[in-house]
């Protein structure tokens, strides 16, 4: 029989209406079935909702794993939707993991009617426990997601998840021992000015500037921003749209290069922001 850890950390499965709207209740003895051929154990490792996921948060969950997934077949990681892709690109970057670690959620609490709660945990569990999909993963709605390439796509539909644009990690990162200094996360709009950028910037560890289609910059004070900023600090342009970006396809997008940026390629701004945190702060 296979052995498996299961962590609690919050989010919409572990939710119940508050008198103010959904909040993280339940605990993981509430949560988790009992699954054929599956021996689970229950970590409750904290409980919010995943819109108050910080570092303090990915270094607890990245503790946890790092000490218990040599005890285990597998880990499955019940977590919030709205900042799952952010967490699970910071542990696919910094876990060596030659077994599955596999995140999943739900869009309706556990006790919802017609709730994605219990089949997306017998989802996760199942494919922990198979082992076929080794590191860090999403399984959710029937999908598998590599956890560096997870992108939400709605707010309201059970399949919520797609795949960005099947980025992998080839590098490992050590997980930072101090919080250090944090990307700033820039989106461009034709409302955008150069001193949005500048101000942003200030004791940072970089720019991430989501941009449009396949990535590019206006010619305006902008490029200047980008230029000066370039020489002290990285600029790495994403975009919103799935398969990532393309800075050689069009003349803005040469622009953005012209002035010292880094095309993020097939990362999306959340793997891009978190690669950066990591990096920049070995």
């Amino acid at each position: 029989m296979k052995k498996i850890l299961i962590i609690t950390t919050g989010g919409t499965i572990a939710g119940m209406n508050s008198g103010f709207g959904l909040a993280p209740a339940l605990q993981g003895e509430n949560l988790v079935p009992q699954i054929e051929g599956i021996d689970s154990d229950i970590l409750d490792l904290y409980s919010i909702d995943s819109t108050d996921v910080m570092p303090i948060h990915w270094r607890k969950l990245y503790n946890a794993v790092t000490e218990d997934l040599p005890k285990y077949d597998g880990i499955v990681i019940l977590h919030g939707t709205d900042t799952m892709a952010y967490t699970g690109a910071i542990l696919s970057f910094t876990l060596d993991a030659d077994k599955p670690v596999i995140l999943t959620g739900s869009m309706l609490p556990s006790d919802a009617p017609d709730s994605d709660a219990q089949d997306n945990i017998r989802f996760a569990a199942l494919t922990a426990a198979e082992g076929k999909y080794k590191g860090v993963h999403l399984a959710f709605a029937g999908r598998i997601i590599g956890g560096a390439d997870i992108v939400k796509v709605s707010s309201c539909e059970k399949d919520a998840f797609r795949s960005y644009a099947g980025f992998v990690p080839t590098h490992r990162y050590a997980f930072p021992k101090r919080n250090g200094k944090f990307p700033a996360v820039v989106r461009l709009t034709p409302f955008t000015y150069g001193l949005d950028i500048t101000q942003l910037a200030e004791d940072r560890a970089g720019i991430v500037i989501e941009t449009y289609g396949a990535g590019g910059i206006p010619d305006n004070e902008i490029t200047l921003v980008i230029s000066e900023l370039a020489k002290i600090m990285p600029i790495v342009i994403t975009s919103p749209c799935l398969g990532g970006t393309d800075l050689g396809k069009y003349e803005v997008g040469r622009r953005a290069l012209d002035a010292g940026a880094t095309d993020a390629d097939k990362r999306s701004t959340e793997c891009a922001a978190a690669e950066m945190w990591l990096k920049q702060n070995q």
